[in-house]
């Protein structure tokens, strides 16, 4: 009996220093989130969905404005549609996020009909967002290096992947400034084949079910409001394809009209830029490819450089 004990802790004395030894390897190649909630709070966040997430690079920010004498270390922390739009969960997860002590931030808000809409028959019940109880809704700790409890909780992937993944290097891959770079063929044809399906997508099933919540436009107005104690805040509207941009009108019209009262409101710069979509390269309509990413980054970097410099700050 005591070999069989004996054996039975070694064995899982074994699994448990796999365990371990794996999620100490967790990084940028595992998925498209954890590192976001393994480094320190931050002082200057990018916020948004995966459009932001994908476009808005950090170092370039950082570069640009640092040769201004603006020298904030900026930090990408935007998601998905699924699990960042604004509202109560995201709003939580950024003060987590949001070193307290911060004096001088600057705020990019990336912002689109779908950031401020819920797909649900009461687009204003908070308790049925589409976010509740997914990982941003459940990682309570989002600064914790490994981050245990976000493997544990919500890693989707097998825990083999993470290992496998550092070999082989994904398409995806998120830095440890939180920009998610993503790696696909660009040629014409895998391009039209990807902006074709998500412009199906976001016709079957985001048009006819997605609608406007004043919840959401609320906590948006909220989270500006915290910023602006802890800095300055921008907000942007990120380009897109014109097939989706049109889907967007369709769903909500009067978007840039409320985007454009709430800047007024909280005293804030917007810059649109979705007039220009047809000057980038996208992944597939609705991201833009890192190249692309690149130049509109820095475009915002000379937009804010510039509001800054405005002689009433």
């Amino acid at each position: 009996m005591k070999k069989f004990y004996l054996k039975t802790t070694i064995f899982f004395l074994s699994i448990f220093s796999i365990i371990s030894i794996t999620f100490m390897l967790a990084d940028g190649t595992s998925d498209a989130f954890y590192l976001r909630f393994t480094t320190p709070a931050q002082s200057s966040l990018i916020l948004g969905t995966s459009r932001a997430a994908q476009a808005i690079q950090p170092k370039i920010l950082h570069k640009i404005l640092g040769k201004k004498n603006i020298t904030n270390t900026f930090f990408n922390y935007s998601f998905t549609n699924a699990n960042s739009p604004y509202g109560p969960v995201y709003y939580r997860s950024i003060l987590k996020k949001l070193d307290p002590n911060t004096k001088n931030g600057i705020f990019i808000l990336a912002v689109s009909p779908w950031s401020i809409s819920s797909r649900a028959s009461n687009p204003n019940d908070s308790v049925h967002f589409r976010e509740a109880n997914l990982f941003l809704d459940n990682t309570n700790y989002v600064n914790l290096n490994p981050n245990i409890f976000y493997l544990a909780n919500s890693y989707t992937s097998l825990y083999y992947n993470i290992l496998k993944n550092k070999i082989t290097k994904p398409d995806i891959i998120l830095h440890e400034d939180g920009w998610l770079e993503v790696n696909v063929p660009m040629d014409s044809k895998s391009f039209l084949d990807r902006l074709s399906r998500k412009v199906e997508t976001y016709e079957t099933e985001n048009l006819p079910f997605f609608k406007y919540s004043n919840t959401r436009f609320n906590y948006l107005s909220k989270t500006i409001t915290y910023l602006q104690k802890h800095g300055k805040v921008f907000i942007v509207r990120l380009p897109i394809h014109q097939k989706i941009l049109d889907i967007e009108n369709k769903s909500m019209p009067d978007f840039n009209s409320k985007i454009i009262g709430l800047s007024i409101k909280h005293n804030v710069a917007y810059l649109n830029l979705t007039t220009s979509g047809k000057d980038y390269k996208f992944t597939d309509g609705n991201h833009i490819y890192k190249t692309s990413g690149a130049i509109i980054t820095a475009e915002i970097a000379e937009w804010i450089s510039s509001d800054i410099s405005k002689p009433y700050h």
